[in-house]
């Protein structure tokens, strides 16, 4: 027997011991759905697919046998236009089964009655017609050498609006995904900085341009996270070093000489697929001190404890700075070569959650005092340092929980501190609303909603690419619950494998875009008024303290973003 219905893009499917999907919940789904959609803005929905004897899914064209003998073979077939792709399953820290990522394969072999979920996008180019469309996937069977047959099909009804979608580069949703290259690097084992590194590099640029990303990361300095403590990970092993992109030497005479070939090639990489608005440098403020596993200060007078390496050409040995000195003369070749490339306006000195106002204080200090021009940005989860640094920090990324408890003071501090970028963050934790593997897809969706309706510029996440040692087969990692760590996945192909979590995240990007259309076209009545569809509780400030569980909070129903999504399209059809 061949069950299958449609669902909802926002859908997950899950396996485990409690929270088992059994194949006959299948018999109560549709075969249809209805959606909407503006021109260039792509729609989505998901395939479920179950046999009750021991099967194959092909979503594509190969020609298949099985090493396991004569399976049945259900193949989906899409028309032009649509990208169909199987959803593999990850273990989720309860020991659960969680779909995410869209895998390139186009073929899997299944036990009996296990369920495969399939991501269908269809494409509305820009200049798609206005109107309805119906969109048909088609079924076949066969087994071995027989002559498929059709056993059957669903339906989507695409509603396309007038309204066009622009660019994601053209994106007001400042976001800023953080980019770990030593980690591709590693996991598609190319030589740091190689033709091959940037060859893999590529890709994943670009699917961070299809977000919408602005910022570039460049660590600037050895391992300024200390490697996320994976020496103290024994469960799941781990190499998160993260090493500094631009090579130094010191010449026999003593001159310390860098080359900005590395960094810049990656600026470029990233100016060629529009990410251009900010550049990131980490690793020289707020670099995380483990002193007791030899992550302590090297130069003795240093306010931080930054890690500098060079090639010492006097004898070939590779060494680090070791004095003040020495450092600050790299921070200033640093600062006169992004001034003698006019890229200075676009940098940010990043500091990733400093917790001491005095060591944070003495290292802006110092950074300032080599180079006045330098902008400051800093993911802060401590709120007091908003008010302590109003005019040192251009960029203020609050985490969450404190977005939360602090909105009306955050929102004061923004409305008062005119030219400074605020945006907010979420990492290991809260627990909600998150965009961990375990995670409701609506919570990622929430994301672009409510950073419209709180006023805020965009977002930070740390977890584009960081990698255990094997993460197609486990993600789990440490303390970090599972897909904390990660937006994407590395595939052999040297491209990343793209998430449901990915999708849901371009999606609540363009909400916010599209919330912002409405916004000033109507006004800001007009706009909350539709955020409440899915903002259920206002007073942030109570969200973890006064018994309310995510769903009093966050709407976790398909429908009540789409119907969002269908307002906000007829008043923005409307004008045209």
């Amino acid at each position: 027997m061949i069950r299958y219905a449609l669902v909802p893009e926002t859908f997950k499917l899950v396996y485990g011991s409690y929270q088992q999907f059994h194949p006959t919940m299948i018999d109560d789904m549709s075969k249809t759905i209805s959606l909407c959609t503006a021109r260039g803005m792509n729609a989505a929905f998901q395939l479920l697919v179950c046999k009750d004897t021991p099967w194959a899914l092909n979503v594509g064209t190969v020609p298949h046998l099985s090493q396991k003998g004569a399976l049945s073979t259900l193949r989906v077939a899409a028309p032009a236009g649509v990208s169909l792709h199987i959803e593999d399953m990850h273990v989720c820290d309860d020991g659960y089964f969680r779909a995410d990522a869209l895998l390139e394969d186009e073929v899997t072999e299944q036990t009996a009655n296990y369920t495969r979920a399939i991501f269908c996008e269809v494409e509305i180019p820009a200049d798609a017609p206005v109107g309805k469309q119906t969109i048909t996937l088609s079924l076949f069977e066969r087994a071995m050498f027989e002559d498929e047959v059709k056993v059957g099909e669903v339906t989507a009804e695409i509603e396309v609006f007038s309204v066009v979608m622009h660019a994601p580069a053209e994106n007001k949703f400042h976001l800023d995904l953080w980019q770990h290259l030593s980690n591709i690097a590693r996991k598609h084992e190319v030589k740091l900085w190689s033709d091959a590194h940037f060859a893999v590099l590529e890709p994943y640029v670009k699917s961070l341009a299809e977000l919408g990303q602005k910022a570039v990361t460049l660590v600037v300095t050895e391992a300024p996270w200390g490697g996320q403590s994976c020496f103290r990970e024994y469960r799941m092993a781990a190499n998160l070093f993260e090493y500094s992109i631009v090579p130094l030497s010191k010449t026999k005479e003593g001159e310390l000489v860098a080359d900005f070939g590395p960094m810049q090639r990656y600026i470029d990489l990233c100016a060629k697929y529009g990410i251009k608005d900010e550049i990131s440098l980490y690793g020289l403020m707020n670099v995380w001190c483990v002193e007791e596993e030899g992550f302590g200060r090297l130069a003795a007078e240093d306010p931080d404890a930054l890690h500098v390496r060079y090639l010492d050409e006097a004898d070939g040995a590779y060494k680090y700075l070791r004095t003040e000195e020495e450092l600050e003369t790299y921070i200033r070749l640093l600062a006169d070569y992004f001034k003698k490339t006019q890229q200075i306006d676009r940098v940010r000195v990043a500091a990733d959650e400093p917790a001491d106002v005095q060591k944070y204080r003495a290292s802006m200090e110092r950074l300032l005092q080599v180079e006045p021009t330098f902008r400051c940005k800093a993911a802060i989860n401590h709120s007091e340092f908003i008010e302590e640094f109003g005019e040192e920090i251009s960029d203020f990324v609050p985490y969450s929980g404190h977005l939360f408890t602090h909105l009306a003071l955050l929102q004061k501090y923004r409305d008062t501190m005119p030219g400074k970028r605020f945006l907010w963050y979420v990492c290991c934790a809260p627990h909600w609303p998150n965009t961990f593997l375990k995670s409701d897809l609506c919570e990622t969706l929430f994301i672009g909603a409510f950073t419209s309706w709180a006023r805020m510029q965009g977002f930070l996440r740390w977890n584009y690419t960081v990698w255990n040692d094997d993460p197609r087969k486990d993600i789990r990692y440490g303390d970090f619950a599972a897909g904390d760590t990660n937006f994407v996945y590395p595939s052999p192909s040297g491209k990343p494998l793209l998430t449901l979590r990915y999708k849901a995240l371009k999606k609540a990007i363009q909400l916010y875009e599209l919330l912002e259309k409405v916004r000033a076209l109507k006004g800001d009545e007009v706009a909350d008024n539709l955020i409440f569809t899915v903002l259920k509780n206002t007073e942030t400030d109570k969200y973890y303290t006064d018994g309310h569980w995510l769903g009093d909070v966050v709407s976790l129903k398909w429908e009540d973003y789409e119907g969002m999504l269908r307002e906000i399209l007829h008043i923005l059809a409307e004008k045209d």
